[in-house]
């Protein structure tokens, strides 16, 4: 009965424990959704970027990924979380926008993160997918953790076409079918002459070897092996002398 007792009780304790764990981790999911919007070919186009349960974020950084031959990034628009002299985007890679956005103390609610500016250049338009998403929470004694983060991919359409489906990151274009180069004409191959003889023979006597021409490596070997032999000779003079 003692037994059962306590196993009751720990049942117990585990469910008591688990649910306030569970909500907790799913209050601690900080949500970065990218906006789904339409617009017409060759015009410019706005697309926001929202960023959702992030009260404590004190950092953000991800890489916005697009099609570069349907989108073409004009500019950045900070929102209303993070003053704009601390929201930056970086655009220098066709096909991908690259935002971090800091604060020193933190966030308090849900809002706007920034706004993308494009200009559509096709009739199919593209995704735009998030990837490498860093987030960051401070409390209140300004330590710093990692928060976990979920990731809803939007994009911009033409008109009424149905979204693209993202493609892998970095973005890779259609590749375009090469046009076949001319057969290059075969020219005639210009005839060798022969080198005149020289009027001087060369001369035939053989130059005396000197010390200096020689391998030092071979030197020092057989300087080596002269030395051991003398060694030897010692020690078996030694040992006869010894025994005499």
């Amino acid at each position: 009965m003692k037994r059962t007792l306590v196993i009751f009780t720990a049942l117990l304790f585990t469910v008591l424990f688990a649910f306030p764990a569970q909500a907790r981790a799913e209050e601690e999911i900080v949500m970065i959704q990218v906006g789904t919007v339409s617009g017409e070919n060759g015009g410019q186009i706005d697309l926001p970027v929202l960023l959702d349960n992030c009260a404590g974020v004190d950092s953000v950084q991800f890489d916005l990924n697009y099609d570069s031959a349907a989108l073409e990034f004009v500019s950045m628009t900070p929102g209303d979380l993070f003053a704009a002299q601390y929201t930056v985007a970086n655009s220098d890679v066709p096909g991908r926008v690259r935002i971090a956005c800091a604060s020193a103390l933190g966030l308090e609610g849900a809002g706007t993160l920034l706004t993308l500016r494009f200009r559509l250049l096709s009739e199919t338009g593209s995704a735009v997918s998030i990837t490498s998403g860093i987030v960051t929470r401070v409390d209140a004694d300004y330590n710093q953790t990692k928060a976990y983060v979920a990731i809803e991919d939007g994009g911009i359409t033409a008109g009424s076409a149905a979204l693209p489906a993202p493609a892998v990151t970095p973005w890779v274009p259609a590749t375009p079918v090469p046009t076949p180069s001319p057969t290059p004409e075969i020219t005639a191959t210009p005839e060798v002459t022969a080198a005149p003889e020289s009027a001087t023979p060369a001369a035939e006597t053989a130059q005396p070897v000197s010390i200096s021409s020689v391998n030092p490596m071979v030197l020092y070997i057989g300087g080596g092996l002269l030395l051991a032999v003398v060694i030897l000779v010692v020690v078996l003079l030694s040992r006869k002398n010894r025994k005499g």
